[in-house]
């Protein structure tokens, strides 16, 4: 049985894609090992995640305290040196930058494995706001030449990076993050519970879900039911990055929105799945802090969610997301730095009923045909293995 180890510097269960692929693997008859991070002392908000048959989790050991992540990460690169040489497989896949730099020790004992560097999320030096960071960027771009295959979640961004890094060297390929079209959903009843003792059992409901942070205009969004009317409610539901979710509880308080807008958090999977069920929008928004909110259409995590859901949606109005309309009809846009301009976005497709039976046909479409898992991996991983 073929040996591939899928390395992350970081929790697996967040990475739809990562999780899906071993999956994949597993079905083909790989023996999949996947290096991940220990992250045992944190809180574990997803719970169990299937990886697929024939696959084994391997925690880095954590001797030290969170506080001395470096030595920890020390520590973690030994350790897939160590399992390198005595499981000797043929293909490694590392995701994200922090795995990537384990590649200039991998290369000294495995010259002739097969190396993949499968990024979610990349810098430019233009955007580096310290010595370090410009360091890891230069070490990153560095590295990736050293790795037989590139895969990027988009496009856009698989030519962005060949240009700045100045990679010549490496086959470059991207996989957008999308779900399986047979993707299973478990049942749970809790969001139907919430709904029920809030008495909400009649309102339409838009969902926002991802991380509760600064950089995804939920002040905007908040602000923008104030000129909603009452048949719409809201749910923020996610991870709160940095206690986030408290400032927005009490903006929603000032507002006195407080039966409007519900924010939920660490909402395990199978809860997340049912707030989708039972949504009838979702929002999907990014400030262009970064180079990765900028290129963010057919890749993001929640516009895919959305997407297997077949929960019509509004979005940036920006370049990435108007030249993905071109060829995928399956959105409205909206401004999202005025949260006037959100609420009439949401009115209007609410009113123009047709419109919006037709994106959810649209979206339908194509999900089957073309922004679904099995396509993106005949795209790529079929190639290169």
């Amino acid at each position: 049985m073929k040996k591939i180890f899928l390395i992350i510097w970081a929790d697996p269960k967040f990475y739809q894609t990562l999780i899906f692929l071993s999956q994949k693997f597993s079905k083909n008859k790989f023996e999949v090992y996947i290096i991940c991070r220990n992250l045992s002392n944190f809180k574990d908000v997803i719970k169990k995640v299937n990886f697929g048959k024939n696959v084994r989790l391997l925690k880095s050991p954590n001797f030290l305290n969170s506080k001395f992540n470096f030595l920890n990460y020390v520590i973690f690169n030994f350790y897939i040196i160590i399992h390198l040489i005595l499981k000797n497989p043929k293909n490694v896949i590392y995701f994200n930058k922090k795995a990537l730099l384990n590649i200039l020790f991998a290369r000294i004992f495995k010259k002739k494995t097969k190396f993949i560097y499968h990024n979610f999320d990349f810098d430019l030096l233009s955007s580096a706001k310290s010595l370090g960071e410009r360091l890891l960027i230069r070490l990153e771009f560095y590295c990736s030449k050293k790795c037989n295959y590139l895969i990027f979640p988009s496009k856009e961004r698989s030519k962005l990076f060949k240009k700045h890094s100045k990679n010549i060297y490496s086959k470059y390929y991207y996989f957008m993050n999308c779900f399986p079209k047979k993707f299973i959903i478990k049942n749970s009843i809790k969001f139907k519970k919430f709904l029920i003792s809030n008495k909400l059992q009649t309102k339409k409901i838009i969902c926002h879900l991802g991380s509760i942070g600064p950089n995804h205009f939920l002040e905007e969004i908040i602000e923008s039911f104030k000129f909603i009317n009452d048949k719409f409610v809201l749910v923020i539901a996610g991870s709160s990055i940095n206690h986030f979710g408290d400032y927005l509880k009490k903006k929603i308080e000032i507002y006195n929105l407080n039966k409007k807008i519900y924010i939920i958090e660490d909402v395990s999977n199978n809860y997340w799945f049912e707030i989708l069920q039972r949504s009838n929008l979702g929002l999907c928004f990014y400030k262009q802090t970064s180079l990765s909110h900028k290129y963010m259409a057919g890749t993001s995590q929640k516009f895919n969610n959305y997407l297997l859901f077949n929960l019509p949606m509004i979005v940036n109005d920006n370049f990435d997301f108007n030249r993905f309309r071109k060829n995928y009809d399956i959105f409205e846009m909206a401004d999202a730095k005025y949260p006037k301009k959100i609420a009439q976005k949401i009115d209007k497709l609410f009113y123009k009923k047709a419109r919006y039976k037709k994106i959810k046909k649209n979206m339908k479409k194509v999900f089957d045909k073309e922004l679904n898992f099995e396509t993106q991996f005949d795209r790529s991983y079929k190639h290169i293995l």
